[in-house]
């Protein structure tokens, strides 16, 4: 009687744990706290002061965002509330090494690098597009995605960031 209580507890298990994954966040959800380093190997933190969570999941998400940067610096991101995220466990670990993350150092900004994706595996993302998420004390307020540099460049000004 015990192994039929077992079995059929381990056969539940596994039909309801998939039904019970956590989904994206979305508008109205809390986000904790992030740390994680950037390509410097620096710690960034993600905290209630920051306005504006800009993410990439996908590599076309990175040239996006990489694209509308281009030009600004830390500085520039910080004084509009901008942490940039990207999430590169998807690329072969020799390659982030050797190729994607010496090339980012080249960047004038920093982008704190989840290079697991256990951190940013709940956070929204579109197909090939990059993700801002506007923030209130790390409670998404909106969301919004691109997947033209132009318009991103575009929102990021009207969110503050400057040239």
């Amino acid at each position: 009687m015990k192994s039929f209580a077992f079995l059929f507890s381990l056969c539940l298990t596994m039909l309801v744990s998939p039904m019970i994954q956590a989904s994206e966040y979305t508008v109205g959800d809390r986000l904790a706290p992030i740390s994680l380093q950037d390509q410097h190997e620096a710690t960034m933190v993600l905290d209630t002061s920051a306005k504006y969570l800009l993410f990439g999941r996908s590599m076309k998400g990175g040239e996006i965002i990489k694209t509308a940067l281009e030009g600004r610096d830390n500085q520039a991101l910080q004084q509009a509330g901008i942490f940039y995220l990207a999430d590169i466990s998807g690329m072969p670990s020799l390659i982030a090494k050797f190729v994607a993350i010496p090339q980012m150092r080249d960047l004038t900004f920093s982008i704190a690098l989840d290079k697991e994706g256990e951190i940013s595996k709940l956070l929204p993302a579109a197909k090939d597009a990059a993700s801002l998420i506007s923030l209130d004390k790390l409670t998404i307020t909106k969301l919004q995605y691109f997947d033209d540099a132009e318009a991103l460049k575009q929102a990021l000004k009207e969110a503050g960031l400057q040239d």
